[in-house]
Order: structure tokens, then sequence, then C-alpha cells
């Protein structure tokens, strides 16, 4: 039970929050041929990777929200550690869709990985029935950005949208990987007025050479 001296505390966190494409159309088809128990094998191998990850990259595993979860990593991320992590994160997604999922399923969905989106900045702490509990803008825009990630993108697998103050913190770390800005509305952030953010277009890093020669690929900005 809560207690009245468990006081509300001001954190700085960097939120990652992610959701596997097409969950409503697989657990119909896993549900329709008596599979359930795949997409349970699936979640906690995709847990058991996540809880592996935090002895060398240190985050909280937050929240599951059904179909994903909610990482909260410290507010000055490492971006050259965040990076391999999320394409670490959709390979093992993949291959354990390939191993546990698709050879049972009638339907196979088209658009399969996850979908992620990314925020940082001041949450606030409550503890709640003897678990902290977080709340605050940045978890709420990190919710939005990974919604949004499928307006106007009909692959939107594998993608990332994340705050251009997030971006601008770890910019450094970005110069293998492909960036794009984009103009996102957001439901009920920002009186949900188009806001612009940066779109991870792909999990591969790309060629260095290559991006040196042609930097305007980091900051072109599209509606894409």
């Amino acid at each position: 039970m809560t207690q009245e001296s468990d006081m509300a505390q001001e954190v700085m966190a960097a939120v990652l929050v992610f959701d596997i494409c097409s969950s409503t159309d697989i657990l119909e088809d896993l549900h329709r041929t008596d599979n359930l128990q795949k997409w349970r094998n699936l979640l906690i191998g995709v847990k058991k990777f996540i809880v592996e990850q935090g002895d060398n990259f240190p985050f909280r595993l937050y929240n599951f929200t059904g179909d994903g979860w909610i990482l909260l990593f410290d507010h000055n991320i490492d971006g050259e550690k965040l990076l391999p992590f999320i394409r670490k994160l959709c390979t093992t997604f993949k291959h354990l869709y390939e191993q546990k999922i698709h050879p049972v399923l009638e339907t196979p969905p088209e658009i399969i990985g996850l979908t992620i989106g990314m925020d940082r900045g001041r949450l606030i702490k409550i503890r709640l029935n003897h678990r902290d509990e977080y709340v605050g803008r940045p978890l709420n825009v990190a919710c939005r950005l990974q919604s949004a990630i499928k307006d106007r993108d009909k692959n939107p697998a594998n993608k990332m949208l994340m705050t251009k103050n997030l971006y601008n913190s770890i910019k450094q770390d970005t110069i293998q990987w492909r960036f794009t800005e984009v103009e996102r509305t957001l439901r009920n952030i920002a009186g949900s007025r188009r806001v612009s953010c940066m779109k991870l277009m792909s999990i591969e890093p790309q060629n260095v050479t290559k991006r040196i020669l042609h930097p305007p690929l980091l900051q072109r900005k599209n509606r894409g």
C-alpha cells in the first residue's frame, strides 16, 4: 500500500518505448490455431535478451505494455552503445519471431519488426503499491513518437523516431547511422501541432566514407 511518506522525486532519464508490429494480427492467428503459448515464448525470449543486455548497458526495464516494453536509460545516454543495442534488439526479435512464431502462422503479416520512440528529460518518480512508477512529458512523447512512425511509412518496421533534443545529445555518435529529419503530429503534445524530430531509417550502419562525402544525408528534411 502506498504511504503518504512516499515522496515524489524528480529524475532525469532517457525513455525508450518499443512495440511489436502487427501484434494484433499475429495474436488473432495464434488464438485461432490454439498456439498462444508461442506468443508467450516469444515475449519471454525478448525479455531475456533485454535483461542480459542490462549487464553491459545499464537501464531500467520499467514496464511491459502488452506488445512491447518501456526502458529507462541515463539522461546522458551513450549513443555509441544505444544504436548498436537497438540494432541487436531488432535482430534478436526477428530471430525469435522466425524461430517461434512464423512456422505456425496461417496468415503471416507483411510487416514484421519493432517500432521505437525515444525522448529524454524530467520524469516524476512516485511510489505506488511498493513499485516505482514514472510520469512526465518524455514518457508521453516517446510513446507518441513510437506510434507516429507508421505515418507516411508503408514499411515502419525496425525504425525509430526520437526528439531533436535527444538526437543532438548523441549526434557525434551517429555518423554511421542514417537519420533523417521529419515532421509528425503528436496527439496531445505541443497542442497537436506538427513537431520536427529525427527518424532512424535503418538499423544497419552505413558506410562511413559515403556518409562523410554526402553530409546532406544526415540532416536532409523530408516527410518520410
